[in-house]
C-alpha cells in the first residue's frame, strides 16, 4: 500500500457522500456513562501531545486515512450498511475520552457506545468537477473530524463517479488506529460491502478489542513485572546518549516548520536478496543487518561511536489481535557501541544482540519503562518523541499489484497522512516490497534540512548497496563536527 501525503493527493472529481451518525446514535452518545477501561500508554502519550498543541497556532496533525476505488457503480446504501458494520465490529472505533485538565491535572475517561448504538445516515455534500477542490476539501475534513476527545473521531464517505465507479475514504484519528489496521480496513470494508451490494450476509472472522487489550497492558504493568525495571534500567543507562538524527533542521529550538516527506529508493530487489544473503553469511537478521548499515551510515555521516535509537515493534501477537482496530505498537531501545575501525561484519553481531536483548521486553509499554527510569534515576527522562525511531517491516505480501490482486475490481490504494508542522523530523520508515527496499521520513521544510536529510538518507543507501554489492562495509573518515 503506497503511503502519499494527502495534500499530494489527487482524487477523481465526482459526487462527494458522508455517512454520519444519526441524531439517535448522537443522543446514545450524549447518554453514553463512563467506561473503566483505560487509555494505552501509546494513546495517553498521543493525547497529551495532542492536547498541548491543540490551542495554539500549530495543532497535531492528528489523522490516519485510507482510500481505494472499485470500478463498479456505487450501491450507497450497501457501502452505509458496510461502514455500519465496521464501526459496530470495533470497539476502538465506539470509542473516545474525556480529558480533564482542571488544576494542572491531565485526566483521561474512556466512553463507550454500544454496537447497537451506532446508526449511520447518507449525506451528499456536493458535486466537484475539480479534484483539486475535492482534495481540499477532504484535508480540512480530515482535520476536523479526527479529534480523541469526541465521537465520532472518524469520517466515512464515498467519491462516486457514476458509470466509472466510486472512492472509498476513511479517516480517523491516530489513537484508534494504526498503519497495519488502515490495511486491515481495506479488506475488511471491501469484503462488507461485496457482500451487501450483491444481497448477502458478510461472513467475517472475529475480531478482538484494542480496549481488552488497553485493559489488559495497565494491569500488565501493575503486576510489576521483573521486564519493567530491565527496560526502565536499559533506558536509565542510556539517557546521556539519546539525541535525535544528525540532520540540520534549520530552525531555532523550539521553531516549528510546515513538513517536508521524502521517499528514497534504497535497494532494487536483486539487491535486497544480495543484502539477506550478506546478512545470513555474517550471522545475523535482515533488520540487524539494516540497523548495522544505519548505524556505520552515521559514524560516516556524522562520527557517532554509539548507535541509540527506537525500534517500531508490533504487539498484535494474540490472534484475536490480528485484524482488530487500534494502535497496536511499542518502542524498544536499540543500542551498541560503533567503534570507527568496524567493518559490516563485525557490527551485524553487535546489532543482532541489541534486537534480542529487547524482544523478550516487548510487552512492556516504553512509556511505563520510561516513568520508572524517571523513578530510578531522579532525572528527567526524554520523551520518546526525543528519541529517533526506526520502522522496519517486510510488506512484500501487501506491496504493490498484490494487495490489489487480492481485491478484485479495486484499485488505487492509498493510506494517506497529512502535512504537518513539526521541528524534529519524523520516524524512518523503512519498507521492503517486492520490488524494493524504500525509506520513507518527514522533516522540516527547510533549505538546510532538505539538503541535509538527502546527504543523511544517501549515506544509508551508500552502506546497503556496498554490504549487497560486496558483502562489506567500512564507514570512511567520521565527519565528527555533524555529530
Amino acid at each position: 500500500m503506497e503511503m502519499t501525503l494527502t495534500e499530494d493527493w489527487l482524487p477523481k472529481p465526482g459526487v462527494l457522500l458522508e455517512f454520519t451518525p444519526t441524531a439517535a446514535s448522537r443522543a446514545a452518545t450524549a447518554a453514553a456513562t463512563p467506561s473503566d477501561a483505560p487509555a494505552t500508554y501509546v494513546q495517553e502519550s498521543h493525547i497529551r501531545r495532542w492536547a498541548a498543541r491543540r490551542h495554539t497556532a500549530d495543532p497535531l496533525a492528528s489523522e490516519l486515512s485510507l482510500c481505494f476505488s472499485v470500478a463498479s457503480p456505487l450501491d450507497a446504501d450497501a457501502l452505509r450498511r458496510a461502514f455500519t458494520t465496521f464501526l459496530q465490529r470495533h470497539e476502538s472505533l465506539r470509542s473516545w475520552f474525556e480529558l480533564d485538565e482542571s488544576a494542572g491535572k491531565f485526566a483521561l475517561t474512556r466512553y463507550l457506545l454500544e454496537p447497537g448504538a451506532v446508526e449511520l445516515e447518507t449525506t451528499t455534500v456536493g458535486a466537484f468537477d475539480s479534484g483539486e477542490e475535492l482534495r481540499d476539501l477532504l484535508v480540512e475534513k480530515f482535520h476536523a473530524s479526527a479529534e480523541p476527545i469526541k465521537w465520532p473521531a472518524f469520517l466515512c464517505g464515498a467519491i462516486d463517479h457514476g458509470a466509472d465507479g466510486f472512492t472509498l475514504v476513511y479517516n480517523t484519528d491516530h489513537a484508534f488506529s494504526d498503519g497495519l489496521s488502515l490495511v486491515t480496513a481495506i479488506f475488511e470494508l471491501h469484503a462488507l460491502y461485496t457482500a451487501y451490494s450483491t444481497g448477502q450476509e458478510p461472513v467475517l472472522l472475529p475480531v478482538g478489542s484494542y480496549v481488552e487489550f488497553a485493559r489488559n497492558e495497565r494491569a500488565a504493568v501493575a503486576a510489576n513485572p521483573p521486564e519493567l525495571d530491565k527496560l526502565a534500567t536499559l533506558i536509565a543507562d542510556s539517557l546521556d546518549k539519546v539525541r535525535p538524527l544528525p540532520i540540520d533542521l534549520g530552525l531555532a529550538p523550539g521553531e516549528l516548520a510546515d513538513s517536508r516527506g521524502t521517499k528514497v529508493d534504497l535497494l532494487d530487489a536483486a539487491e535486497c536478496e544480495a543484502f539477506s544473503e550478506a546478512c545470513k553469511a555474517a550471522g545475523g537478521s535482515f533488520s540487524a543487518g539494516l540497523f548495522a548499515a544505519i548505524a556505520l551510515a552515521e559514524l560516516e555521516f556524522a562520527g557517532r561511536t554509539h548507535y541509540l535509537g527506537l525500534n517500531v515493534v508490533g504487539t498484535r501477537q494474540e490472534p484475536q489481535y490480528q485484524l482488530a482496530q487500534g494502535w497496536f505498537i511499542n518502542l524498544l531501545p536499540i543500542s551498541f557501541e560503533v567503534d570507527p575501525t568496524d567493518h559490516f561484519t563485525d557490527l551485524i553481531g553487535r546489532a543482532g544482540v541489541a534486537l534480542d536483548w529487547v524482544k523478550p521486553l516487548a510487552s512492556v509499554p516504553i512509556h511505563a519503562a520510561l516513568e520508572r527510569a524517571a523513578e530510578l534515576t531522579g532525572a528527567s527522562v526524554p520523551a520518546t518523541t526525543d528519541w529517533p525511531w526506526v520502522s522496519y517491516m517486510d510488506v512484500r505480501a501487501i506491496s504493490g499489484a498484490a494487495l490489489e490482486n487480492a481485491l478484485p475490481n479495486v484499485h488505487g490504494i492509498n493510506g494517506l497522512g497529512s502535512r504537518a508542522r513539526m521541528g524534529q523530523t519524523s520516524p524512518m520508515w523503512f519498507s521492503r516490497e517486492l520490488d524494493r527496499l524504500h525509506v520513507s521520513m518527514m522533516f522540516p521544510d527547510t533549505p538546510a534540512a532538505a539538503t541535509s536529510a538527502a546527504a543523511y538518507l544517501d549515506s544509508i543507501r551508500t552502506a546497503l548497496r556496498a554490504i549487497a554489492t560486496t558483502g562489506e562495509y567500512t564507514a570512511t573518515t567520521p565527519d565528527f563536527a555533524r555529530s
